[in-house]
């Protein structure tokens, strides 16, 4: 497949809305200072601040957020994506929250989504559900929006590929388990009678041809245990690189 692009827009929101008082509007700049400098730690502590001090705040929400994207994308830990969703998700709530605004909590969490599922096979059509359902939230509001209208492409696609691989916990990938075990059981049968034939026919010779058998099956044996190793390495899905870009 080829290379992925997310367009994702993270797009800070100015502290300037007069229910803020000025030190939560001082965090808020403070973090946006530190956000635009790729310092994502420092600016996540000067978010959480300003959240602390106004738990209504969107703009905190939304900018936590955006800060923890980037941490998973640099750190490649889901649990900063899952953290990320759960902020995106109260700026969304947020009733005095602007529509465009909202389109862009949309965008970014329908991100942290793909993302997750790019990273976690065992929940990637999950987590493919709720990218494309947050990319169609998004374009109720800005339907004129290229990036989210792309993003919603890929979603659909990601999801389609792994509904076919039957990825994310489905019946096709149990089927599949099942059929790898029972090859590989078959296998181990074929390897053990071999053995067994090798044994009898040892007992059935002199001491020195014996000990040279038994030498050339330890190796065999040896070498049938790296290419079951390189095969279940075979299997393991790469991950996929990614393009993203969205903000308020």
């Amino acid at each position: 497949m080829k290379r992925l692009i997310i367009l994702i827009a993270i797009v800070l929101l100015p502290a300037v809305m007069q229910a803020q008082n000025s030190a939560t509007r001082k965090l808020l700049r403070e973090g946006n200072r530190m956000y635009k400098k790729e310092k994502y730690d420092k600016a996540e502590t000067s978010y959480r601040k300003a959240l602390a001090r106004d738990t209504t705040s969107s703009t905190a929400q939304y900018n936590l957020g955006n800060s923890l994207y980037r941490r998973s994308q640099k750190s490649k830990d889901e649990a900063y994506y899952d953290e990320a969703i759960k902020h995106y998700s109260s700026a969304i709530e947020d009733p005095k929250i602007k529509e465009k605004n909202k389109s862009h909590a949309y965008h970014n969490r329908g991100n942290s989504h793909l993302q997750k599922g790019l990273l976690n096979q065992e929940q990637a059509m999950e987590s493919f559900q709720h990218a494309v359902s947050d990319y169609q939230e998004a374009l109720k509001i800005d339907p004129k929006n290229k990036d989210t209208k792309y993003n919603l492409s890929l979603a659909k696609k990601l999801l389609q590929k792994t509904q076919q691989q039957g990825g994310g916990g489905g019946d096709n990938k149990d089927q599949q388990d099942k059929k790898d075990q029972q090859q590989q059981q078959q296998q181990q049968n074929q390897d053990q009678n071999q053995q067994q034939k090798e044994q009898d026919k040892q007992q059935q010779q002199p001491p020195e041809t014996q000990k040279k058998d038994a030498e050339r099956l330890l190796k065999a044996m040896e070498n049938n245990e790296k290419k079951t190793m390189k095969e279940q390495q075979a299997k393991a899905v790469n991950a996929q690189s990614a393009r993203i870009e969205k903000d308020w």
